[in-house]
């Protein structure tokens, strides 16, 4: 009796254990059916699509270039800010410079001379709006321009790349099923290309969502002048006659000085030297 009663907990416990196993599994395949499932339904929709060839089924990224000019670099910066702040959008790069064209310089005089430069104000930008609002922008940045030198849009179809990303990652979920059947190595792989291609989505759908416009602009060349010191004769300057006779009568005072105070020093010499000169006289005579 008692190993009747042994034996059959035993058995309820192992058909717990088993039935418990299987719940998992279950679930865990369910969950990973359902997400094979929903790549592979992505993927064959794309290829269907593509297949079609229709416009409207394409993934695009959109970008623009344009080169113009302005009447003033400043306000026209300033103008193209609230712009893209009323799109939602974003600067990214911007790099204000000016780039001088010509510079000569013009004697005045030996000691000054006129310097004269020619330059030119620009602007290099690069925003990124919404691609809801990439026409909108364009629309409103071209009016600030008083002559435009270039202007190119280019549509970028991205639609292929997205299809292979998503096919590389159906094939790492698919490889995931039958990890039991191949190595660690081959796993890892294919979890890093599968990473790779879903980072490259992300990168995609992100320049899909904003475009970027890069914008070149700068206005009419100015020219600016200062007076600066001659240096082709800044070491060849010589004072005028005044300064130099003014300098020639201060040197002679000053050697006058100095006479007259070297010979008061003197004074112990000079009696010395008058006293011989008249004991010498007097013996002479």
């Amino acid at each position: 009796m008692n190993s009747r009663i042994i034996f059959s907990l035993m058995l309820f416990f192992l058909v717990a254990c088993n039935q418990g196993s299987n719940n998992q599994v279950d679930e865990n395949g369910s969950a990973g059916n359902a997400g094979d499932m929903a790549v592979s339904d992505s993927v064959e929709k794309q290829i269907a699509a593509l297949s079609d060839g229709d416009f409207v089924n394409r993934k695009f990224v959109r970008t623009s270039a344009l080169t113009f000019k302005v009447d003033n670099v400043q306000t026209a910066t300033t103008a193209i800010q609230k712009i893209v702040r009323e799109a939602a959008g974003f600067i990214v790069y911007s790099k204000m410079n000016s780039q001088i064209n010509q510079r000569a310089v013009t004697e005045l005089s030996r000691d000054s001379a006129l310097e004269s430069v020619q330059y030119t104000v620009q602007n290099l930008l690069t925003i990124r709006v919404p691609t809801t609002q990439f026409d909108t922008v364009l629309s409103k940045i071209l009016p600030l321009a008083n002559f435009l030198d270039d202007q190119t849009i280019e549509l970028d179809d991205v639609s292929f790349q997205v299809l292979s990303n998503n096919m590389t990652i159906r094939r790492a979920v698919s490889g995931s099923k039958k990890k039991q059947k191949e190595s660690n190595v081959s796993n890892i792989y294919q979890q890093e290309e599968a990473d790779r291609a879903k980072v490259d989505n992300l990168s995609l759908n992100d320049r899909m969502k904003y475009s970027d416009i890069r914008l070149s602009f700068s206005q009419r060349p100015l020219v600016k002048q200062t007076v600066i010191p001659n240096e082709n004769h800044a070491m060849e300057y010589h004072p005028g006659f005044g300064n130099q006779l003014r300098a020639a009568f201060i040197d002679g005072w000053l050697l006058v000085e100095w006479l007259f105070l070297t010979i008061i020093k003197s004074w112990s010499m000079i009696l010395v030297g008058l006293t011989i000169w008249f004991l010498y006289r007097k013996y002479k005579q």
